[in-house]
């Protein structure tokens, strides 16, 4: 019989106090708005390359790189220079943000189903719905954020994530491709936010640990998941 939701955020409350208890704080990631509890965030990424995903993508940034005339061929020079690897000639954000994620040294997304090639031989993902749900799939879906993460809102448009505002709980930086033609920062509502990709696959603890700290709305089939004894 489904928990009602007086009854999961009692049992919440009961489940976090419990895990303070049994998990002892880590330094320095005792998480905001816990009531001291302490309970850790989800272990850090160890990866190098995880590094090289902001630089690759603010040097896209840098190089002006637009579309001519809303042709869906991103060029370097505002439009009128070579054409971007990059390019699909179609709706590019998510082979923008998985092409960055390749030159990295992140292929985990070839494991989703819809790829093509892009203008320089480099085999990217297309399209959003298709990301998130293999990320979802094969435990690559977060609801918390982290730089080099991908940001999804909605159903059709996504980027890399290049900061987080928790203090306020209100944002998300991304540097994206094809939002208004050009390769750009943008700032997200994290309420608009439907999901976050991470290169690397996540453990279980880690799975839900980002729910139970989300950086977007977290449905309450989730919550009730993760808190079942």
């Amino acid at each position: 019989m489904p928990m009602s939701r007086a009854a999961r955020n009692a049992f919440l409350t009961v489940f976090l106090a419990v895990t303070a208890v049994v998990l002892p704080a880590s330094p320095g990631l005792a998480a905001k708005g816990s009531g001291g509890l302490g309970l850790p965030l989800p272990s850090p990424i160890t990866s190098p390359n995880m590094k090289k995903i902001i630089p690759l993508a603010k040097r896209e940034l840098s190089r002006n790189v637009a579309e001519r005339r809303g042709n869906n061929v991103p060029r370097y020079r505002n439009g009128k220079g070579r054409i971007a690897p990059y390019s699909i000639r179609d709706q590019w954000c998510a082979a923008f943000s998985t092409w960055i994620w390749n030159r990295a040294g992140f292929k985990s997304y070839l494991g989703a189903k819809i790829l093509w090639k892009s203008f320089d031989g480099t085999t990217v993902a297309v399209q959003v719905r298709d990301l998130t749900n293999w990320a979802k799939r094969e435990g690559y879906f977060s609801y918390q954020a982290k730089p080099g993460y991908l940001v999804a809102y909605g159903s059709t448009h996504i980027g890399i994530v290049e900061k987080i505002d928790r203090k306020s709980k209100q944002a998300v930086g991304s540097i994206e491709g094809n939002l208004r033609d050009r390769v750009t920062r943008v700032t997200v509502p994290m309420e608009r936010v439907t999901g976050y990709i991470s290169p690397i696959r996540l453990t279980e603890p880690q799975l839900e640990k980002s729910a139970l700290y989300a950086d977007m709305p977290v449905p309450d089939k989730v919550l009730e998941e993760i808190t079942r004894p």
